[in-house]
């Protein structure tokens, strides 16, 4: 198909949801308070954000930030590579190793271009890839511009992920096999089997352990440390990967490992760190004070769990299907698309900001509502989110009782509830 017929395709099924008021993307945020936001002139509870800490609005990460405008200006000047490196950035790659138990990091100025840098260097044509088939994009698009082959294996499926590894091993002897995947699944908040994942690795100590843990760190592990530090397996990891849009209220991202060869070669390799502007001294001061507040105040950690182990039950009394979620992702399973547009539309005129995920995001008939909650929401705007969900879901038909019936509709199996139940056991 070509170009035009791509954008007028796009743009007759834009057109059609626009029209019917129901398309909730791009709306602009005049105003943040970081738990609740302005749009269009009207106050809603946040909880779609993945400001898991609500660090983005303490004033001692925004001082920072502010100071460091005024000691380094706002832009960088340039990349890395030349003029754009900055004393920061070499503090910051220090305590972040440090914080997620690795001896050296790498930091890129997004979460995305981090993924696509590091894998540009890890992987060539020769490689075998064994990938969760939940994975995020920036993984999937980071593999397949380096021609690796990529395989996908059932989400969560440690079974299966064993037998990719040695039928690739078996298939393609010459090159690497690197075993991937997310800490904390951006989509269902699921924790990762890591600790299934991490036994094939002591089975085939030469397959490359990847981790993305832009969920899991500052939510998961000791001190929000992350999801390997959370299933104690942080030495059997060969790369952690992480972002700063999330827990450290920034923007940015980072890898992470013990191979101080692979790190030097992947700081001087990574095109989208030595092509990519670097990042603004702003974010980087914000991100440190980040880490400082994180290791002084641990217990940002245990509020968080507190308010996400009270929404889950929450959900579960109300009927509604949220999947295996074990984090501050919750998410609400809708079905329909349309349906999930609606609801997202009606959340919205009752005060609550949460958006839907859609096909391609999810698979077809699995529309959800994402949410995701903070350490920094307080119990009366827990108790209004509650209300109105408890009225919106009956009104819509998405509780577990209204949607029993429904051709698609499945509870968790018994299997995966205590496979869920296995994963918090360890918080």
């Amino acid at each position: 198909m070509r170009l035009r017929q791509r954008c007028d395709q796009f743009n007759a099924l834009h057109s059609m949801i626009s029209a019917q008021g129901i398309n909730p993307y791009f709306r602009p945020i005049a105003k943040t308070w970081g738990t609740e936001v302005e749009v269009d002139g009207k106050r809603l509870v946040m909880i779609g954000s993945n400001d898991y800490l609500g660090l983005s609005h303490d004033p001692r990460v925004m001082d920072a930030s502010a100071k460091a405008v005024y000691t380094w200006g706002t832009g960088p000047g340039g990349s890395r590579f030349l003029s754009g490196n900055m004393v920061l950035h070499h503090q910051l790659e220090e305590r972040l190793a440090a914080f997620v138990g690795k001896k050296y990091a790498v930091v890129h100025v997004t979460g995305f271009s981090t993924n696509m840098g590091a894998f540009g260097v890890l992987l060539t044509p020769a490689d075998s890839v064994i990938c969760d088939r939940e994975n995020h994009a920036s993984i999937f698009e980071g593999i397949k511009n380096t021609k690796a082959r990529l395989t996908t294996f059932a989400h969560n499926d440690a079974a299966q992920a064993l037998k990719r590894v040695e039928e690739a091993k078996a298939a393609r002897p010459d090159g690497d096999v690197v075993l991937v995947t997310e800490g904390v699944f951006s989509m269902s908040g699921e924790l990762a089997v890591l600790d299934e994942l991490a036994a094939i690795k002591d089975a085939h100590p030469d397959v490359i352990f990847y981790l993305d843990d832009a969920h899991g760190l500052g939510v998961f592990g000791r001190g929000g440390r992350g999801a390997a530090n959370h299933f104690h397996i942080t030495d059997k990891v060969d790369f952690i990967m992480g972002t700063f849009s999330k827990s450290l209220a920034s923007i940015g991202g980072f890898i992470a490992s013990d191979d101080k060869d692979m790190m030097g070669y992947m700081r001087y390799q990574s095109r989208t760190q030595i092509f990519s502007a670097a990042l603004p001294a702003a974010n980087t001061a914000a991100v440190l004070t980040c880490l400082d507040i994180l290791e002084r105040e641990p217990e940002r950690v245990d509020r968080l769990h507190e308010v996400t182990l009270r929404m889950r039950q929450a959900y579960k009394d109300l009927g509604l299907r949220i999947g295996g979620s074990a984090s501050p992702i919750i998410p609400i399973i809708i079905g329909s698309d349309e349906k999930a547009f609606q609801f997202s539309r009606a959340l919205f005129e009752a005060g609550v900001f949460a958006l839907p995920a859609v096909y391609p995001a999810v698979p077809r008939g699995q529309a959800l509502i994402r949410t995701a909650y903070m350490s920094t929401h307080q119990d009366r705007q827990l108790d209004f989110v509650l209300s109105v969900l408890e009225r919106l879901a009956k009104e819509f038909g998405v509780r577990e009782c209204d949607q029993a019936d429904e051709p698609g509709f499945s509870n968790m199996d018994e299997e995966a509830e205590a496979g869920a139940r296995a994963k918090l056991s360890y918080l």
